[in-house]
């Protein structure tokens, strides 16, 4: 049960912290992840007028006034992902009537997650400023203390502190009495890069509007941390004069230095630590903005290594990978500081030249990028010899945006491979030409009457139990003439036309007929796993084309997993969680697939239905080498297992992989490590080559 630790959890919490709540002469509350009440003291009973035997298991949202839900809903998923937040609303009491409160909400986080929200409730926004007065004192300041949150009311025109709790201190690193004292403290330890910005959103406040405000402050160390600052303004009830400032801050340094390391990942390429495609795609629509302004030319280069898999398959796929760094660096220490090179996956390249002085420099950059490429590298006391192919286009000779630059220069290049010309610069009409791109994608209405698609079938397992416990079907094509064309080419051409729909369909089918076989063969309980497209997903006959496969092959529903992106399930959003839903209460699971790319946040999960989330591989790869990395990972593994999920680790391939996702208590793994390390007895039927169906780990495929 997904919830099961959960709960567990904030009952561990209420159990200790209940006497305190209800005593408390405030009203007071405590809601789980769904917004039930598990907790109000009698002050909270008192406000509302419900016994404690009706207020118990009521959903919070179900006690507000209509116009207030939409912004009550907005507001729990806030707190849920982390932020401590007010909001001014209207409680129906039980009689019917309407009481106007502000409600301060804050993030249980228990166990290295959040679990719950601790909520108080005021009829009057000055009332706040008794919480630690009114209080009992020693164990308020417990609460605060445990939850690390600063409580800080500033007389609005001395700006002298009016009251501090005594959590501000770990917070902010200085005393009450320094706080207290020195007036001008605070906005002398701003971060210099911060300051101008946060003074000047402070002048919002004193028009009357709360501001929640995020910045570095200096330490008594001398080093910076991230802290929140949530500041509401209180006005005089009489003369509607501004009086005080109340304040909330939290410490949110490890969670900005992981989102920061988070943001890394997303845009850079695991092996080389270059911009990958998503950051090449930002940095390529600033520099057209800027030439614009400025009347100057933006260059692409796109680079393929001629050759690169004769490489791999003398050398091995881990001096691949060598080769490839080698490359990186090499292309890296030719251009100018203003150039910005990625990696778009594979042995494939792209540099952005910003503000050129004509059309001409980059051809000259095209001639001194294939002359480095091509001297010898040495590998292994062997020296090897690679050209290259280099298609380029200018902005804005050759398009005006960045999508149609980026495309024409790849096309470039895939002449320039073709015809074996090393460089070849776009020219008009070139895209009309039957460039391999639109080979692919003549070709690919044919594969499957042709019989050129199959499957790859990826062991899921349980390390605890040695147990295979799924397998994920991965669609593969070998073309007659063109060869094994890479999953990442041939899929996305057919995510861009109409293709997806008629591939996603033939691998549902497939792998129910596959899975039959192996039914009927007596092998024990598995699931397969299909990876589906937001195309597919958001089709109105995709649930029953589900149905009609398992009922086809006569499949018990959790014989069958579905895989999605957090891209997919971020489009269309209402209709995906439809769908999700409807499919688990028909028996077949949903995974998130690539977790931890999307930036996923508590409030997100929690909103959707997954029982298993799979890391993606790329937090996986450089583990051996990156502490960062490893302190990444765990975060992932403790969020999904502390919301009660089964996670999974993508792409193992190596022992020190392996031990480190063992210590971390991620003990579900998939990846070329484990079919080399493991023999299962059952496994060696399915490599069986009667059948057509391997099942089969590369690391090239994860």
């Amino acid at each position: 049960m997904r919830n099961q630790g959960k709960h567990s959890d904030l009952k561990t919490f209420i159990r200790s912290f209940k006497s305190i709540l209800l005593n408390l002469p405030f009203p007071c509350y405590i809601l789980d992840l769904e917004g039930t009440i598990v907790l109000s003291n009698e002050a909270a009973i008192r406000l509302t007028g419900y016994p404690r035997e009706t207020e118990f298991k009521r959903n919070f949202i179900s006690q507000l006034d209509d116009d207030y839900i939409e912004q009550a809903i907005h507001h729990l998923k806030s707190v849920l992902s982390g932020e401590q937040m007010q909001l001014q609303l209207s409680i129906r009491h039980k009689n019917g009537s309407s009481i106007p409160v502000q409600i301060l909400s804050i993030p249980l986080e228990i166990g290295g997650g959040i679990q719950g929200i601790l909520g108080f409730m005021f009829e009057q926004p000055e009332q706040m400023e008794w919480i630690p007065a009114t209080a009992n004192t020693p164990r308020w300041e417990k609460i605060l203390n445990d939850m690390n949150i600063c409580l800080w009311s500033v007389d609005a025109r001395t700006m002298k502190t009016v009251a501090i709790s005594s959590a501000c201190q770990p917070i902010l690193g200085y005393t009450k009495q320094e706080l207290t004292e020195n007036t001008c403290l605070w906005e002398d330890i701003l971060h210099p890069s911060d300051k101008n910005q946060v003074l000047q959103q402070l002048q919002s406040i004193e028009s009357g509007r709360s501001a929640k405000l995020e910045y570095r402050i200096r330490t008594q160390y001398g080093g910076y941390k991230w802290i929140s600052d949530y500041i509401t303004p209180v006005h005089d009830v009489l003369t509607n004069s501004l009086i005080r400032y109340d304040r909330v801050i939290v410490d949110i340094d490890h969670r900005k230095k992981t989102e920061e390391e988070l943001e890394y990942i997303a845009f850079h390429d695991s092996l080389t630590r270059l911009p990958n495609r998503r950051k090449m795609d930002l940095e390529l629509q600033k520099a057209l903005i800027e030439a614009t302004e400025k009347n100057h030319f933006v260059g692409i280069l796109f680079i393929d290594l001629d050759r690169f898999k004769d490489i791999n398959d003398s050398l091995g796929h881990k001096m691949g990978d060598k080769f490839i760094q080698m490359m990186a660096g090499r292309l890296k220490e030719n251009l100018r500081s203003d150039d910005i090179l990625s990696r778009q996956g594979g042995d494939e390249f792209v540099i952005l030249l910003k503000n050129l002085p004509n059309s001409q420099a980059i051809d000259e950059m095209a001639a001194r990028i294939s002359s480095v490429m091509a001297q010898p590298i040495k590998i292994l006391d062997q020296e090897y010899r690679l050209s290259v192919s280099i298609g380029t286009s200018i902005f804005p000779d050759h398009g005006q945006e960045a999508d149609v630059l980026m495309m024409r220069a790849d096309h470039a290049m895939y002449l320039a491979k073709e015809n074996k010309t090393g460089i070849q610069q776009y020219q008009t009409g070139m895209s009309k030409s039957l460039s391999r791109k639109m080979l692919l994608e003549q070709y690919l209405h044919q594969a499957i009457e042709h019989q050129e698609l199959y499957l790859e079938y990826q062991p899921i397992m349980d390390v605890n139990t040695n147990e295979i416990i799924g397998l994920e079907a991965l669609l593969r094509w070998a073309h007659p003439t063109l060869g094994n064309i890479p999953p990442g080419e041939f899929i996305q051409i057919a995510e861009e036309s109409d293709l997806i729909i008629k591939l996603s369909n033939w691998v549902l089918y497939t792998a129910c007929s596959q899975r039959r076989r192996w039914m009927d063969q007596g092998l024990a309980p598995f699931y397969i796993s299909i990876n589906v497209p937001a195309r597919q997903i958001h089709q109105d006959n995709f649930i029953e084309t589900i149905k009609r496969a398992l009922k086809q092959y006569k499949l018990p529903a959790d014989f069958l997993k579905i895989e999605i992106t957090e891209r997919t399930a971020m489009t269309n959003v209402k209709k995906t969680l439809k769908t999700m839903r409807e499919l688990q209460e028909f028996g077949v699971d949903i995974i998130l697939d690539d977790f931890g790319i999307g930036y996923s946040s508590i409030s997100y999960l929690v909103q959707y239905p997954f029982n298993t989330i799979k890391i993606d591989k790329s937090f996986i790869q450089d583990l051996n080498h990156n502490s960062s990395q490893k302190s990444v990972c765990r975060s992932l593994v403790a969020m999904g297992k502390n919301l009660g999920m089964n996670v999974v680790a993508e792409g193992v391939e190596e022992l020190e992989q392996y031990d480190y996702l063992c210590s971390i208590g991620c003990h579900k793994m998939q990846g070329y490590y484990l079919v080399n390390q493991f023999r299962w007895s059952w496994l060696r039927i399915l490599l069986d080559k009667s059948t057509p169906y391997n099942v089969f780990l590369n690391r090239n495929t994860c």
